[in-house]
């Protein structure tokens, strides 16, 4: 069994690395808090050891792809190849899943934890018994996350999003979203409400994947296709 771990994914565009500050940041204050420990790498030479490592993995030059992050309870960094994508940018992917509510916590849940993976594994397996690919966790009786990614509904052109510690992937959305003008409101997205939502989409290290169904109520997905359009051109 693996010693706890913290992680995060990181978007290559072109074998460059993305906001890896950020993703350097969060680390380091999740390190602080769960594990006592310093995490401060300097920037920079992090992100040439990530183009190293794509260039390692002849990663393509005109693809996005990934590199994880991990850092042990021990301070131990690692640098891995987390697959390419289809697509350059953080795009509206081609797929539009469905999903069910699948009720589950997980401890220090707001984390990008390895006990947050490994709830998040678990209700994957749940939903696919109910013949659904993504999980949408629920929790309190308010929806939280899909895909261990954080989620957003759409309801008369306002994107709503359920309060959640900071992430870059969320931070992503937000940023798109101002850039259109599209107003954000922190709302508790609840089960009961999935039948008066337009979209729901979900951001994560690949771009945005909007839902085709969840609990068999259908979706668009027309401002999820704008928002990844602006997270593509900032």
């Amino acid at each position: 069994m693996r010693d706890p771990y913290l992680y995060q994914t990181i978007h290559l565009r072109g074998r460059r690395p993305l906001q890896v500050d950020r993703h350097a940041e969060l680390l380091g204050e999740w390190a602080a808090e769960l594990f006592g420990i310093g995490y401060a790498p300097d920037a920079r030479d992090l992100e040439r050891r990530i183009a190293a490592l794509a260039e390692r993995e002849r990663y393509p030059r005109d693809l996005s792809s990934f590199v994880r992050l991990e850092l042990g309870a021990d301070g131990a960094e690692r640098l891995l190849a987390a697959g390419i994508s289809l697509y350059e940018g953080p795009a509206l992917r081609s797929v539009t899943p469905d999903a069910v509510v699948v009720e589950f916590s997980s401890p220090l849940a707001e984390a990008p934890t390895s006990a947050r993976e490994a709830a998040a594994a678990l209700a994957r397996v749940q939903a696919a018994l109910r013949g659904a690919p993504v999980a949408v966790q629920c929790s309190g009786g308010v929806l939280l996350t899909a895909d261990d990614a954080p989620l957003f509904a759409v309801r008369d052109k306002r994107v709503l999003t359920a309060p959640a510690p900071p992430s870059v992937e969320r931070q992503r959305v937000f940023d798109a979203c101002a850039a259109l003008g599209l107003e954000v409101d922190d709302e508790p997205l609840a089960p009961d409400r999935l039948a008066r939502y337009d979209e729901l989409f979900y951001a994560d290290h690949r771009g945005i994947t909007a839902l085709g169904h969840c609990e068999g109520v259908p979706y668009m997905s027309l401002t999820a296709a704008r928002i990844a359009a602006a997270m593509c051109s900032l």
